[in-house]
Protein backbone atom coordinates (compact mmCIF):
# COMPACT_ATOMS: atom_id res chain seq x y z
CA UNK A 1 0.00 0.00 0.00
CA UNK A 2 0.96 4.39 -0.73
CA UNK A 3 1.83 5.91 2.41
CA UNK A 4 -1.09 8.33 1.94
CA UNK A 5 -3.08 5.02 2.33
CA UNK A 6 -1.25 4.46 5.55
CA UNK A 7 -1.66 8.07 6.36
CA UNK A 8 -5.31 8.28 5.77
CA UNK A 9 -5.84 5.10 7.92
CA UNK A 10 -4.14 6.64 10.64
CA UNK A 11 -5.24 9.96 10.47
CA UNK A 12 -8.93 9.09 9.78
CA UNK A 13 -9.68 5.48 10.47
CA UNK A 14 -13.65 5.27 10.48
CA UNK A 15 -13.87 7.79 7.49
CA UNK A 16 -11.33 5.17 5.63
CA UNK A 17 -13.25 2.29 6.76
CA UNK A 18 -16.53 3.64 4.80
CA UNK A 19 -14.72 4.05 1.62
CA UNK A 20 -13.01 0.85 1.57
CA UNK A 21 -16.52 -0.70 2.24
CA UNK A 22 -18.11 0.44 -0.34
CA UNK A 23 -15.73 -0.11 -2.65
CA UNK A 24 -15.43 -3.65 -2.18
CA UNK A 25 -19.10 -4.30 -1.56
CA UNK A 26 -20.38 -2.22 -4.35
CA UNK A 27 -17.87 -3.22 -6.90
CA UNK A 28 -19.49 -6.61 -5.99
CA UNK A 29 -23.04 -5.74 -6.52
CA UNK A 30 -22.84 -3.55 -9.24
CA UNK A 31 -21.51 -6.21 -11.98
CA UNK A 32 -22.77 -9.14 -10.43
CA UNK A 33 -26.51 -8.06 -9.19
CA UNK A 34 -26.35 -6.51 -13.14
CA UNK A 35 -26.41 -9.94 -14.70
CA UNK A 36 -29.12 -11.65 -12.12
CA UNK A 37 -32.83 -11.30 -12.37
CA UNK A 38 -35.77 -13.22 -10.34
CA UNK A 39 -35.08 -14.71 -7.36
CA UNK A 40 -31.53 -15.74 -7.32
CA UNK A 41 -31.02 -11.78 -6.51
CA UNK A 42 -30.83 -12.13 -3.00
CA UNK A 43 -28.25 -15.11 -2.97
CA UNK A 44 -26.16 -13.35 -5.72
CA UNK A 45 -25.78 -10.56 -3.02
CA UNK A 46 -24.24 -12.64 -0.06
CA UNK A 47 -20.48 -12.01 -0.86
CA UNK A 48 -20.82 -8.40 -1.37
CA UNK A 49 -22.35 -8.20 2.10
CA UNK A 50 -18.74 -9.50 3.80
CA UNK A 51 -17.48 -6.42 2.37
CA UNK A 52 -17.31 -4.48 6.32
CA UNK A 53 -15.71 -7.06 7.63
CA UNK A 54 -12.82 -7.43 5.08
CA UNK A 55 -12.41 -3.70 5.27
CA UNK A 56 -12.23 -3.76 9.07
CA UNK A 57 -9.51 -6.47 8.63
CA UNK A 58 -7.75 -4.29 5.44
CA UNK A 59 -7.74 -0.89 7.50
CA UNK A 60 -6.87 -2.24 10.69
CA UNK A 61 -3.57 -3.90 9.16
CA UNK A 62 -2.94 -0.50 6.80
CA UNK A 63 -3.07 1.14 10.55
CA UNK A 64 -0.27 -1.26 11.81
CA UNK A 65 -2.55 -3.09 14.12
CA UNK A 66 -2.88 -6.69 14.93
CA UNK A 67 -5.72 -8.13 12.60
CA UNK A 68 -5.23 -11.34 15.20
CA UNK A 69 -5.67 -8.84 17.85
CA UNK A 70 -8.78 -7.26 16.37
CA UNK A 71 -10.25 -10.65 15.49
CA UNK A 72 -9.84 -11.40 18.98
CA UNK A 73 -11.66 -8.60 20.25
CA UNK A 74 -14.51 -9.11 18.04
CA UNK A 75 -15.21 -12.78 18.47
CA UNK A 76 -15.15 -11.99 22.52
CA UNK A 77 -18.26 -13.80 23.14
CA UNK A 78 -17.71 -14.06 27.20
CA UNK A 79 -20.53 -11.82 28.30
CA UNK A 80 -23.44 -12.55 30.56
CA UNK A 81 -26.24 -14.40 29.04
CA UNK A 82 -28.70 -11.74 29.42
CA UNK A 83 -27.19 -9.66 26.76
CA UNK A 84 -27.67 -12.21 24.19
CA UNK A 85 -31.33 -12.58 25.85
CA UNK A 86 -31.35 -8.80 24.99
CA UNK A 87 -30.21 -9.01 21.64
CA UNK A 88 -32.86 -11.55 20.65
CA UNK A 89 -35.79 -9.73 23.05
CA UNK A 90 -35.30 -6.21 21.61
CA UNK A 91 -36.20 -7.03 18.01
CA UNK A 92 -38.59 -9.93 18.57
CA UNK A 93 -40.27 -8.24 21.06
CA UNK A 94 -41.02 -4.90 18.52
CA UNK A 95 -41.94 -6.69 16.33
CA UNK A 96 -44.48 -8.77 18.37
CA UNK A 97 -45.40 -5.21 19.09
CA UNK A 98 -45.98 -4.05 15.42
CA UNK A 99 -47.50 -7.50 14.48
CA UNK A 100 -50.25 -6.45 17.40
CA UNK A 101 -50.44 -2.90 16.32
CA UNK A 102 -51.29 -4.42 12.48
CA UNK A 103 -53.63 -6.68 13.61
CA UNK A 104 -56.60 -3.90 15.41
CA UNK A 105 -55.39 -2.07 12.12
CA UNK A 106 -56.26 -4.98 9.72
CA UNK A 107 -58.84 -6.56 11.69
CA UNK A 108 -57.35 -10.00 12.18
CA UNK A 109 -54.75 -12.88 11.65
CA UNK A 110 -54.49 -15.14 9.16
CA UNK A 111 -54.21 -18.36 10.99
CA UNK A 112 -52.98 -20.37 8.35
CA UNK A 113 -49.77 -18.23 7.20
CA UNK A 114 -48.94 -17.90 11.03
CA UNK A 115 -47.11 -21.81 10.94
CA UNK A 116 -45.24 -21.24 7.98
CA UNK A 117 -44.18 -17.38 9.19
CA UNK A 118 -42.56 -19.03 12.36
CA UNK A 119 -41.02 -21.71 11.04
CA UNK A 120 -39.42 -19.39 8.49
CA UNK A 121 -38.44 -17.23 11.47
CA UNK A 122 -36.80 -19.89 12.90
CA UNK A 123 -34.58 -20.83 9.49
CA UNK A 124 -34.20 -17.08 8.44
CA UNK A 125 -32.72 -15.86 12.43
CA UNK A 126 -30.08 -18.72 11.59
CA UNK A 127 -29.23 -17.54 8.01
CA UNK A 128 -29.50 -13.86 8.90
CA UNK A 129 -27.28 -13.96 11.50
CA UNK A 130 -24.19 -15.98 9.81
CA UNK A 131 -24.55 -14.69 6.43
CA UNK A 132 -27.51 -12.31 6.25
CA UNK A 133 -27.08 -9.27 7.93
CA UNK A 134 -24.91 -10.54 10.93
CA UNK A 135 -21.51 -11.24 9.59
CA UNK A 136 -21.89 -7.00 8.67
CA UNK A 137 -21.25 -6.23 12.81
CA UNK A 138 -17.56 -7.32 12.62
CA UNK A 139 -17.59 -3.56 10.75
CA UNK A 140 -20.72 -1.45 12.09
CA UNK A 141 -19.77 -2.03 15.66
CA UNK A 142 -17.13 -4.74 15.72
CA UNK A 143 -14.42 -1.26 13.63
CA UNK A 144 -16.23 2.06 13.06
CA UNK A 145 -18.96 2.48 16.29
CA UNK A 146 -16.10 2.38 18.91
CA UNK A 147 -13.85 4.99 16.63
CA UNK A 148 -16.04 7.43 16.16
CA UNK A 149 -18.25 7.37 19.90
CA UNK A 150 -14.82 7.75 21.49
CA UNK A 151 -14.34 11.09 19.94
CA UNK A 152 -18.02 11.72 18.72
CA UNK A 153 -20.15 10.08 21.99
CA UNK A 154 -22.44 7.53 21.56
CA UNK A 155 -25.45 8.65 19.53
CA UNK A 156 -23.96 10.97 17.40
CA UNK A 157 -21.65 8.14 16.72
CA UNK A 158 -24.91 5.97 16.08
CA UNK A 159 -26.22 8.42 13.79
CA UNK A 160 -23.16 8.74 11.77
CA UNK A 161 -23.09 4.61 11.01
CA UNK A 162 -26.49 4.33 10.79
CA UNK A 163 -26.61 6.94 7.81
CA UNK A 164 -23.83 5.12 6.38
CA UNK A 165 -25.28 1.56 6.83
CA UNK A 166 -28.64 2.91 5.33
CA UNK A 167 -26.57 4.32 2.03
CA UNK A 168 -24.47 0.99 1.64
CA UNK A 169 -27.65 -0.76 0.92
CA UNK A 170 -28.59 1.40 -1.75
CA UNK A 171 -27.70 -0.94 -4.72
CA UNK A 172 -30.13 -3.63 -2.65
CA UNK A 173 -32.87 -0.43 -4.00
CA UNK A 174 -31.25 0.14 -7.27
CA UNK A 175 -31.57 -3.70 -8.29
CA UNK A 176 -34.96 -4.69 -6.80
CA UNK A 177 -33.40 -6.78 -3.85
CA UNK A 178 -35.48 -4.94 -1.63
CA UNK A 179 -39.03 -3.85 -2.05
CA UNK A 180 -39.92 -0.80 0.74
CA UNK A 181 -39.60 2.88 0.72
CA UNK A 182 -35.96 3.51 0.59
CA UNK A 183 -35.97 6.82 2.55
CA UNK A 184 -38.67 4.81 5.42
CA UNK A 185 -35.64 2.52 5.40
CA UNK A 186 -32.78 4.38 6.07
CA UNK A 187 -34.84 6.01 9.15
CA UNK A 188 -35.65 2.51 10.47
CA UNK A 189 -32.05 1.79 10.07
CA UNK A 190 -30.89 4.74 12.00
CA UNK A 191 -32.90 4.63 14.73
CA UNK A 192 -32.48 1.14 14.94
CA UNK A 193 -28.86 1.95 14.94
CA UNK A 194 -28.86 3.85 18.29
CA UNK A 195 -29.86 0.14 19.83
CA UNK A 196 -27.30 -1.83 18.20
CA UNK A 197 -25.02 0.86 20.05
CA UNK A 198 -26.66 0.33 23.31
CA UNK A 199 -26.24 -2.97 23.20
CA UNK A 200 -22.52 -2.94 22.49
CA UNK A 201 -22.03 -0.24 25.17
CA UNK A 202 -23.95 -1.75 27.94
CA UNK A 203 -22.28 -5.54 27.07
CA UNK A 204 -18.56 -4.27 26.94
CA UNK A 205 -18.05 -4.20 23.62
CA UNK A 206 -19.55 -7.99 22.81
CA UNK A 207 -20.04 -8.05 18.93
CA UNK A 208 -21.02 -11.67 19.00
CA UNK A 209 -24.51 -10.26 20.82
CA UNK A 210 -24.80 -7.38 18.43
CA UNK A 211 -24.33 -10.38 15.45
CA UNK A 212 -27.29 -11.81 17.09
CA UNK A 213 -29.61 -9.09 16.94
CA UNK A 214 -28.68 -8.39 13.65
CA UNK A 215 -29.57 -11.85 12.53
CA UNK A 216 -33.00 -11.68 14.75
CA UNK A 217 -34.15 -8.49 13.65
CA UNK A 218 -33.60 -9.42 9.75
CA UNK A 219 -35.50 -12.02 10.82
CA UNK A 220 -38.26 -11.07 12.77
CA UNK A 221 -39.37 -7.46 11.16
CA UNK A 222 -41.30 -9.00 8.40
CA UNK A 223 -43.51 -11.89 10.33
CA UNK A 224 -46.26 -9.64 11.41
CA UNK A 225 -46.64 -8.96 7.31
CA UNK A 226 -47.00 -12.09 6.50
CA UNK A 227 -49.49 -13.12 9.52
CA UNK A 228 -52.25 -10.30 9.11
CA UNK A 229 -55.40 -10.12 7.15
CA UNK A 230 -54.77 -7.74 4.31
CA UNK A 231 -51.29 -6.65 4.89
CA UNK A 232 -52.06 -3.77 1.40
CA UNK A 233 -55.00 -2.31 3.50
CA UNK A 234 -52.57 -0.85 6.36
CA UNK A 235 -53.40 3.08 6.47
CA UNK A 236 -49.52 3.64 6.21
CA UNK A 237 -46.57 1.89 5.11
CA UNK A 238 -45.32 -0.76 6.96
CA UNK A 239 -42.07 1.43 7.12
CA UNK A 240 -43.74 4.21 9.16
CA UNK A 241 -44.74 1.53 11.59
CA UNK A 242 -40.67 0.16 11.73
CA UNK A 243 -39.82 3.97 12.32
CA UNK A 244 -41.95 4.28 15.28
CA UNK A 245 -41.48 1.03 16.63
CA UNK A 246 -37.84 1.58 16.93
CA UNK A 247 -37.72 5.47 17.65
CA UNK A 248 -39.74 4.73 20.57
CA UNK A 249 -36.99 1.86 21.61
CA UNK A 250 -33.93 4.87 20.69
CA UNK A 251 -36.11 7.66 22.25
CA UNK A 252 -36.02 5.72 25.48
CA UNK A 253 -32.71 4.85 25.47
CA UNK A 254 -31.65 8.16 25.19
CA UNK A 255 -33.81 9.35 28.16
CA UNK A 256 -32.75 6.52 29.92
CA UNK A 257 -28.89 6.59 29.70
CA UNK A 258 -27.93 10.32 28.01
CA UNK A 259 -26.56 10.80 24.71
CA UNK A 260 -22.92 10.00 25.61
CA UNK A 261 -22.74 6.97 26.43
CA UNK A 262 -26.24 5.25 25.62
CA UNK A 263 -25.35 2.69 28.93
CA UNK A 264 -24.45 2.64 32.44
CA UNK A 265 -20.78 2.71 31.48
CA UNK A 266 -18.92 4.28 29.67
CA UNK A 267 -18.12 4.16 25.52
CA UNK A 268 -16.65 1.42 24.45
CA UNK A 269 -12.89 2.50 22.73
CA UNK A 270 -11.02 -0.21 20.49
CA UNK A 271 -9.36 -2.59 22.82
CA UNK A 272 -6.85 -4.34 19.88
CA UNK A 273 -5.05 -0.49 19.59
CA UNK A 274 -3.06 -0.79 23.07
CA UNK A 275 -0.05 -1.72 21.48
CA UNK A 276 0.04 0.12 17.71
CA UNK A 277 2.83 2.38 17.12
CA UNK A 278 2.30 5.56 17.93
CA UNK A 279 3.66 7.20 14.37
CA UNK A 280 4.56 5.93 11.17
CA UNK A 281 5.39 8.07 8.32
CA UNK A 282 8.33 7.75 5.27
CA UNK A 283 8.73 11.06 5.17
CA UNK A 284 8.79 12.27 9.06
CA UNK A 285 6.60 11.85 12.18
CA UNK A 286 2.87 12.46 12.07
CA UNK A 287 0.72 12.73 14.60
CA UNK A 288 -1.96 10.17 14.90
CA UNK A 289 -5.19 11.06 15.06
CA UNK A 290 -8.45 8.92 16.86
CA UNK A 291 -11.06 9.83 14.73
Amino acid sequence: MTAPAFDAADRHPAATYFALTFALSWGVWFPVLTAVEGPMLKLAAIPGAFGPLVAAAVVTRLRGESVRGWLASTLDWRRSPRWYAAALAVPIGVSLALGAVMVALTGGVDESAVAPALGGFAINVVFATLLGGGQEEFGWRGFALPHLQARYGALSASVVVGAVWALWHAPMFAFGVYEMSPAGYAAFVVVASVTFTWLYNSSRGCVPAAVLMHGALNASVNVPLQVVVGPSALPVPFTVLLVGGFGLVALALVARYGPESLSVGDVQASTWTADRPKQRSTAGPETVGEA
